[in-house]
């Protein structure tokens, strides 16, 4: 994989958070919204039972859009320069699977492949961290190959 190849994963890495980040913003409004009750009508305890609990709900949702801020600001901000060992910002294949390393993302696609998000805090990161292509791992009891490290 080359730098371009890399850039276009950022760029869909970004993309795909941006997104998830738009997704939960609209979850907020909607529950903002169902959490207000007109003052000039009447209502019952339901009404207000259900207004509660989309107020709940609204702040749930605004505590996962913050993370998701942080999320999009870190991926922002990670080295995707190339790389030959494996650290935040490289793009590793491990027995086939995609994954790129130091942000949190549900999988994405990027050029026809599937990319997972791997954070430094992940189990399995500390067992890959700076290995090199070819090299192999144990994690959990089973023997591990790392196909390929950009």
């Amino acid at each position: 994989m080359d730098a371009d190849a890399k850039l276009r994963v950022k760029d869909a890495l970004l993309a795909h958070l941006e997104a998830q980040q738009r997704a939960t913003g609209t979850a907020v409004g909607r529950e903002d919204s169902a959490a207000r009750l007109d003052p000039d009508s009447s209502f019952s305890v339901d009404d207000q039972s259900q207004a509660a609990a989309a107020g709940d709900l609204g702040v749930l949702y605004e505590q996962v859009e913050e993370r998701q801020h942080s999320t999009v600001a870190n991926a922002e901000t990670i080295d995707f320069a190339p790389t030959s060992e494996i650290r935040p910002g490289a793009i590793v294949v491990l027995d086939g699977d995609h994954y790129v390393v130091g942000v949190v993302s549900s999988p994405f696609d990027c050029d026809g492949v599937t990319y997972e998000g791997m954070t430094t805090g992940a189990p399995l990161y500390a067992a890959i961290k700076d290995l090199h292509a070819g090299g192999t791992f144990t994690f959990a009891g089973t023997e591990h190959h790392v196909d390929s490290v950009a």
